[in-house]
């Protein structure tokens, strides 16, 4: 394996850190709105309707741009990512309620971007006994890019004010899209040599033409679903109805949030040892929907089970993206792997759109957020479901 800007390490390198930044800016409004909303004149729960925004943008993108990467050439694309990232975050910081809309399509449209040439070059690289590990650390970027949000851009405010955070976030993006130009003869090469049969497949083309690829972007849109609206709703579970203070109901979700990450990892030795992404995505959604019908029971559960129980559903809810990208590289047809991942990941932000409505309006009918959980577990079952009947279709 080639070494150097040619080789896996690199471009594993500059694939995730594209991941934690386009994250970072996505989070940017949300860790900042207390102070952000005062100023733009609305209530903080307009972070709902941003982020809405931000994922209904990745979607379209992911789906109307999936030929991109092997047109552009994976580093160009990547630079045009971080590029919009730069221009959404730079929109929101400075450009008042307008700026809020225009600069989050902007950042959905650089977070719909990400992926698709990551999978693209890495599926290139990625020794296939190794492909489930190296993705899973690719998507690791996710929590990593939350998690520097969380960390650092309420620090910044307090020096800068929120809109200076954020134009710094603009800063740094624009940065690392000039750096990655670096990149562009070693991942862009293959741009002009003689195409690939999928090269010139779109999204949805790409997504009807795999083995598998429609069932994984229907299990990844379940899936998500129920991820999203543990992130967004455990903290008020716990404060509301098992009675947590403010401060243990934080840590308690940033535990969560550590058990996924590391469960990404752990999940991929799994993946990588057994063969079998697909059936691993259906133990997965299982372990995912058990967690979520234990919720009700675990009302009345000491603190420490009720921590173990929430780690668990994290460790599932939120572990499996970096297998599904592996299986969306390794069922691609040839050439078609970003143009795989778009369409995969368009079906799936609808999960990440609805999901949080639909655990919404489970509470306001059923008066319980635990409840709900228990409720919701019919979508990782039904993507259980599908990813199983996909392993035995398929392999």
């Amino acid at each position: 394996m080639a070494g150097g800007l040619h080789g896996l390490a690199a471009a594993l390198m500059a694939t995730t850190l594209a991941q934690v930044l386009a994250t970072m800016a996505v989070y940017g409004l949300p860790v900042l709105a207390p102070m952000a909303a005062r100023d733009l004149g609305v209530g903080a729960e307009m972070v709902g309707t941003q982020v809405a925004i931000v994922y209904a943008a990745a979607s379209v993108t992911s789906m109307a741009f999936g030929r991109l990467p092997a047109r552009l050439g994976p580093a160009r694309c990547t630079q045009l990512a971080l590029g919009a990232g730069a221009a959404g975050a730079a929109a929101v910081a400075l450009g008042g309620l307008p700026g809020v809309a225009a600069g989050s399509v902007l950042l959905g449209v650089a977070y719909g971007l990400t992926s698709p040439p990551a999978t693209l070059v890495l599926s290139r690289l990625a020794p296939p006994a190794r492909r489930n590990m190296v993705f899973s650390i690719k998507q690791m970027g996710v929590p990593v890019g939350g998690t520097l949000a969380g960390l650092l851009l309420p620090s910044a405010a307090l020096l800068l004010g929120w809109h200076g955070a954020l134009a710094t976030v603009a800063v740094v993006l624009a940065a690392a899209a000039l750096g990655l130009g670096v990149f562009r003869r070693p991942w862009d090469a293959a741009r002009d040599a003689a195409p690939e049969a999928g090269a010139q497949l779109g999204a949805l083309a790409a997504l009807r033409s795999g083995r598998g690829l429609m069932a994984l972007a229907v299990m990844g849109a379940s899936f998500s679903a129920v991820q999203l609206s543990l992130g967004a709703f455990a903290v008020t579970m716990l404060v509301q109805e098992f009675g947590w203070g403010a401060v243990a109901a934080g840590a308690a979700a940033a535990a969560v949030q550590a058990s996924g990450a590391a469960a990404r990892l752990l999940w991929a030795v799994l993946a990588d040892r057994a063969r079998s992404g697909l059936a691993l995505l259906a133990a997965i959604g299982l372990g995912t929907a058990a967690a979520a019908l234990a919720m009700p029971l675990a009302l009345h559960w000491p603190a420490a089970a009720v921590l173990l129980l929430l780690c668990l559903f994290g460790a599932c809810a939120a572990g499996w993206t970096g297998i599904a990208m592996a299986e969306v590289a390794r069922r691609a047809p040839p050439g078609a792997a970003g143009a795989a991942t778009g369409g995969v990941l368009s079906v799936t932000f609808t999960g990440v759109v609805l999901g949080p409505l639909i655990f919404a309006a489970a509470v306001s009918l059923l008066g319980s957020y635990a409840t709900a959980f228990a409720l919701i577990a019919a979508l990782p079952l039904a993507g259980a479901a599908v990813a199983w009947g996909a392993h035995r279709r398929t392999g």
